[in-house]
């Protein structure tokens, strides 16, 4: 049976499944994990997992898989190509790279940047194709099986390895100047890219610094947002106790 078949199924038969696969729409504030957590918890399937993390801030496609058929597609579908929308803050760099952070360093914004949308148009080509990148210091990427966010807040020293990794292709949407001036642009990048990296390292091609203020994965291999099940359906059930649905995870 066809993977869009079962995901099919699966919506309409939420939270009854038993086994195949659901596209959620991720909120904002709740971390991957937490997802899972909530899926296992509502459909009592124990085998369940996610093709991918997004950070806690990000929003869209969450590809969950039940049932061990399916759980054991996830690394395939973890290779399949992505794209995100980011918008991005130049001229303020955080400590995680995004706007959950702490501020490490603020550009004066008195005179302004002085970054014009044909300057950022210019850098874009760059960071199209086979990149070296470094992820961020606070990832998930695993470091002798213990995570970097988990070394960076027990304030242990994290010096992440560059990785190669693809970028099919980046299209700038809307530039806002200003002091800090707002970029939001489309990316489309393969496995293991850290949209928050490619944020910085732009910023660093103008001379300058920035954060991801809002983050959202629209695209999975051949699925697109629109068909994923948003929080009406399932983020915003209550549990147990009669609370709102509620994150204790640490990504």
């Amino acid at each position: 049976m066809a993977l869009s078949q079962v995901m099919a199924q699966s919506h309409q038969a939420f939270p009854h499944l038993s086994e195949g696969l659901l596209l959620i729409d991720k909120p904002s504030a709740i971390t991957s994990f937490g997802v899972v957590a909530r899926i296992r918890k509502q459909t009592g399937v124990a085998r369940v997992g996610h093709a991918g993390t997004l950070d806690p801030f990000a929003t869209g496609i969450l590809v969950v898989a039940l049932g061990r058929t399916y759980t054991r597609q996830l690394s395939l579908i973890q290779g399949l190509p992505k794209s995100y929308v980011v918008r991005m803050v130049m001229g303020i760099e955080t400590d995680t790279l995004d706007r959950d952070g702490q501020v490490l360093r603020q550009d004066p914004g008195e005179v302004g940047l002085g970054i014009t949308a044909a300057q950022v148009a210019a850098v874009l080509p760059l960071f199209v194709g086979e990149l070296s990148q470094i992820p961020p210091i606070f990832s998930a990427k695993k470091v002798d099986g213990k995570r970097n966010y988990e070394r960076a807040r027990a304030g242990e020293a994290v010096l992440p390895q560059a990785a190669v990794v693809q970028v099919y292709g980046i299209e700038m949407l809307d530039f806002v100047p200003g002091a800090y001036p707002v970029v939001t642009l489309d990316i489309a990048c393969g496995k293991g890219t850290y949209i928050r990296s490619v944020v910085r390292d732009i910023a660093a091609a103008l001379g300058t610094v920035a954060y991801a203020k809002d983050l959202v994965r629209t695209v999975v291999g051949d699925w697109r947002l629109v068909a994923c099940m948003g929080g009406e359906t399932w983020a915003m059930r209550q549990n147990d106790k009669g609370d709102k649905l509620a994150d204790n995870g640490n990504l």
